[in-house]
């Protein structure tokens, strides 16, 4: 990267600006919010300004921007003051060109639920339902709403906390825990781009929690830094996993052939770094 453009948010209309900012954090998990108002019609719309900021407890925000438009309240934020309870649901692949129907800025009143043709499922402990068919649904009630503007664009704060979480039996690993490579869900990206979350697309990377469990980028050989076999996640594994020799990493003398020892090394990669490790170093030192 040689250059950079610099920009000022002060030298740009909101119609100007917002495409940088969601064109410049991606991808942006989806909050498709299921609301009611206090005579119970119900409210769906998709929020890109989500995540989860807290376990315990377990905390997640999502921000209804000041309609650009008309300058309005989003109707999720308005019936979340007569009804401070939601259900976050979290969209699948499946349910996309559904969802994109929900994006319309409909009157205050109008069912999207209906309009998208969607199915519902009672919650157990809020009022407003669940969405049939999302692998992921949380039910939560309003714990604040911090406004950050009243002109068109300016975020509202949801802060919500999660009273019950529900999983699809379908996307859960062994272990019961959520799969991502089972979940086919979308994200956010800057302009009507989304990104579809497949197996094909992961990476999987160790996090070393003990600092003396890592190695240091310049602990590392040249040859490994610099290979054109190992990619970035496969490096991270070696990082990750610090030898019992590491101290001795740097006096090695280089591979004949680091393209062939590498590719040995990915063989073992992810699972086996402290063995690939090894095999490094028998490599280097048998040349």
């Amino acid at each position: 990267m040689s250059g950079y453009k610099t920009l000022d948010p002060a030298d740009y209309t909101l119609p100007e600006w917002h495409p940088y900012m969601i064109g410049s954090v991606i991808p942006r998990p989806i909050a498709w919010v299921t609301t009611m108002d206090k005579e119970g019609k119900l409210n769906l719309a998709p929020f890109s300004y989500f995540n989860v900021f807290s376990s315990k407890p377990p905390i997640a925000v999502f921000s209804p921007s000041t309609s650009a438009r008309s300058g309005k309240p989003k109707d999720t934020h308005l019936n979340l003051l007569e009804v401070p309870e939601c259900v976050i649901n979290l969209v699948p692949y499946a349910l996309a060109a559904r969802m994109n129907i929900t994006t319309g800025e409909y009157e205050r009143g109008i069912d999207e639920v209906a309009k998208a043709g969607l199915e519902t499922l009672p919650s157990v402990v809020v009022r407003p339902p669940r969405i049939a068919g999302t692998p992921v649904q949380m039910e939560a009630k309003l714990r604040d709403i911090i406004s950050l503007g009243d002109n068109p664009g300016a975020g509202q704060l949801i802060i919500v906390e999660i009273v019950r979480l529900h999983l699809a039996e379908s996307i859960l690993n062994e272990k019961g825990l959520p799969d991502p490579r089972k979940m086919d869900l979308i994200a956010r990206l800057g302009a009507f781009w989304y990104l579809r979350i497949t197996p094909e697309s992961l990476f999987w990377m160790k996090q070393p929690r003990n600092p003396a469990e890592v190695l240091a980028w310049n602990e590392l050989p040249a040859d490994i830094r610099e290979s054109r076999v190992l990619t970035a996640s496969e490096i991270g594994h070696l990082l990750a996993h610090r030898p019992e020799f590491a101290d001795k990493l740097a006096s090695l003398p280089a591979p004949k052939d680091p393209d062939t020892l590498h590719q040995q090394m990915r063989a073992l990669l992810p699972d086996r770094a402290a063995d690939a490790w090894k095999l490094y170093v028998e490599v280097v030192q048998s040349a």
